[in-house]
């Protein structure tokens, strides 16, 4: 297991699986902020089993929150592994292209709203809970933390040179 290796190597790294499904991903997310190890940390990054991030990716990410305390989120391109190998995969890059290009890196160089994309993505703790943490009322958690977020004046960064490979 990965996170055992990691450990092994003295990485404060841990491992959580819950014992249902309530409330999906939201629920899952909510759940593990409530683990006591979580009260030392100020940072959480979020990414699906399915994304793949660099080595250096905190290292190119984090440095914005530590710099910048008006910021809650920052977040990263996605780019896709398999988009020249398949037709429809290729359409939904270049769907998504459209949505980072446009809406994400307009809205964070303009410092105005744009959604968290409930992936590949790091938030300051605190902003989390100012804004009420993850809500499991809603298939549409990150943009639903988002916007509350947001709405208590906190900023968000989006770096297109910083790829996760899904």
């Amino acid at each position: 297991m990965e996170c055992l290796r990691w450990a092994g190597k003295g990485i404060n790294i841990k491992y959580e699986i819950r014992d249902n499904r309530n409330g999906y991903k939201a629920g899952a997310l909510k759940e593990g902020m409530k683990h006591p190890y979580v009260n030392e940390c100020d940072y959480v990054a979020i990414f699906d089993a399915d994304f793949q991030p660099e080595p250096d990716f905190l290292w190119r990410s984090v440095p914005f929150l530590v710099h910048n305390p008006q910021l809650a989120l920052v977040q990263a391109r996605w780019k896709f592994v398999n988009a020249d190998e398949c037709m429809m995969t290729r359409m939904q890059e270049m769907s998504l292209d459209y949505h980072f290009t446009v809406e994400q890196e307009v809205g964070s160089s303009t410092y105005a709203f744009f959604g968290f994309n409930g992936t590949a993505g790091v938030w300051r703790i605190a902003a989390l809970n100012e804004a009420g943490g993850w809500k499991d009322r809603t298939t549409v958690e990150d943009m639903d933390l988002a916007v509350r977020a947001s709405l208590k004046g906190w900023k968000f960064l989006y770096l297109g040179d910083l790829k996760v490979t899904i």
